[in-house]
């Protein structure tokens, strides 16, 4: 996979089994992802944790709300990966990072590119890169919160 355009990170107060263990709970527990900006996912063929999945979200950007449709690329212990499939792809991915900084905490990175030219080019394109950059950093910290709140940290 190429370099991300965008990135978002942040450091959570838990050990990366936790992390783990919240991303997996989501089939579950799917309004854990539920916030401000974010309608929460559902999945549209295939389940959580199999490769090829579809899920879709509702998401708003600055005033604009969208619905997008993902597809599950990869699945491993401290990655996971998915890309775009609609409105438009352009060759969009992402890909949440799980790594452990410490014995108890854990850097959570969600990163968003394209493997196309024209899709990178639109990422670093000033509005859409904001807008973008502010729902990728609030699903991190919406994470972050989620989880310190299940484990009491």
């Amino acid at each position: 996979m190429e370099s991300p355009e965008l990135r978002a990170r942040v450091v959570v107060d838990a050990p990366a089994e936790e992390v783990r263990d919240w991303f997996t709970a989501l089939e579950k527990e799917p309004e854990r992802y539920q916030f401000g900006t974010h309608e929460g996912f559902e999945f549209v063929e295939g389940s959580f944790g199999a490769l090829g999945a579809r899920f879709k979200t509702r998401e708003q950007f600055l005033f604009l709300t969208l619905e997008l449709l993902f597809e599950i690329t990869g699945i491993h212990e401290s990655q996971f990966t998915f890309r775009l499939i609609r409105p438009i792809s352009m060759g969009t991915w992402g890909r949440f990072q799980i790594d452990e900084v410490a014995e108890s905490q854990t850097r959570l990175s969600l990163e968003i590119g394209s493997t196309s030219w024209a899709g990178r080019l639109v990422l670093r394109f000033y509005p859409v890169a904001v807008a973008i950059q502010r729902q990728i950093d609030g699903e991190v910290d919406h994470i972050k919160t989620s989880i310190e709140q299940l484990t009491g940290s």
